[in-house]
């Protein structure tokens, strides 16, 4: 049977990674703006190479929040330090290191005057994308960075304790939807070696994490605001929300019967985030998602799962209404759309 890991390319990485890290200067391992779990598994197990290495401390930085109850919880119970980092502050780091995102995709702190030094990430590279980095490793045939990261480990022949092997599997785990979902023979490998040593009790407390009474009033409000048109579910948050929460209604609508595209969207601060989720490949969310923020924003992302960010302009009410109506185009071209509670009450009815 053929090694599902890429061994002889992450060999290379960690030595191109290390010589990079030694230079004079802090080390600070960038996620996403809302990091999610495989970030945040992703920015540990390389903070922990780092150290075993070269004897040298990482600090993992995100630039916005994380919001996500879940996201919070695996923090806390796994004990992972991570800080918010401005633009500003980004001067003050030797070796920039994006994981999970990339530079220009508008969801990270990264600014244009400051290149970053080395990406790692597993998604898709935008054709028109003009950054450069010193050392680059993307690999959008898998399914979490967390296995990337496991493939470095494994060649630096680090010990993956209980913590750092809860934190990869759970960050395998939710990016590919507990292995069904955009999932390579390597992400399911490095699971099944992974999942032995992970805490089992943990991983169930960060997955059922318990989220406050807000939650479900923004839950309430995004079924008001929910339609149906074709086989796409689009939703709106009204009000002040988290990108985490937008990305987790997306996920949630998806399981409608019938369904095959989703798309939530709602104003965080000054941005519209916007997030698209897929049955599977042919919905292509990550061309959806580039088709509507053309020229007004950022996004990127996966064939199944795809992000953006709009910034609104003098007029929001304006601008919302004209990201809708290009959701409505790209991802329900010529449907009608309908009130998802209404379809159910009609559907009560008979």
């Amino acid at each position: 049977m053929p090694d599902p890991f890429d061994l002889v390319r992450s060999a290379a990485s960690v030595e191109q990674v290390l010589s990079l890290c030694k230079r004079k200067g802090r080390v600070l391992l960038l996620l996403q703006n809302n990091p999610d779990p495989d970030g945040i598994a992703s920015a540990l197990a390389l903070r922990n190479l780092i150290h075993d290495r070269i004897n040298k401390r990482a600090v993992i930085g995100y630039g916005g929040i994380c919001g996500r109850a879940e996201n919070r919880a695996m923090l806390q119970l796994l004990r992972i330090e991570a800080h918010r980092i401005t633009p500003e502050e980004l001067g003050r780091f030797g070796t920039l290191c994006l994981l999970d995102t990339q530079p220009q995709s508008g969801n990270n702190a990264l600014y244009a005057t400051r290149p970053a030094d080395i990406v790692i990430d597993h998604h898709l590279r935008p054709r028109r994308a003009t950054w450069q980095a010193q050392f680059v490793d993307l690999r959008p045939e898998y399914g979490a960075t967390a296995t990337i990261l496991y493939e470095y480990l494994l060649c630096a022949q680090i010990l993956v304790d209980t913590n750092l092997a809860t934190a990869l599997t759970y960050g395998i785990l939710s990016d590919t939807q507990d292995l069904g979902r955009e999932v390579s023979p390597a992400d399911t490998a490095a699971f099944l070696a992974l999942f032995p040593t992970a805490d089992k009790k943990k991983l169930a407390r960060m997955r059922h994490a318990s989220v406050p009474p807000e939650y479900f009033r923004m839950l309430h409000d995004s079924l008001n605001d929910c339609v149906v048109a074709g086989s796409a579910v689009i939703t709106q948050i009204r009000g002040g929300t988290s990108p985490d929460m937008i990305a987790e209604v997306a996920e949630l609508m998806l399981r409608l019967r019938g369904a095959r595209t989703s798309v939530c969207y709602g104003v965080c601060g000054n941005t519209i985030h916007l997030s698209a989720r897929a049955t599977d490949a042919r919905g292509n969310a990550y061309r959806g998602m580039k088709r509507v923020v053309s020229r007004l924003g950022t996004g990127g992302g996966h064939l199944t799962m795809a992000g953006g960010q709009i910034p609104l302009d003098e007029d929001p009410e304006k601008r919302l209404a004209q990201v809708r109506t290009r959701i409505l185009k790209v991802f329900a071209h010529g449907k009608e759309s309908k009130p998802l509670l209404r379809l159910e009450e009609a559907t009560d009815d008979h």
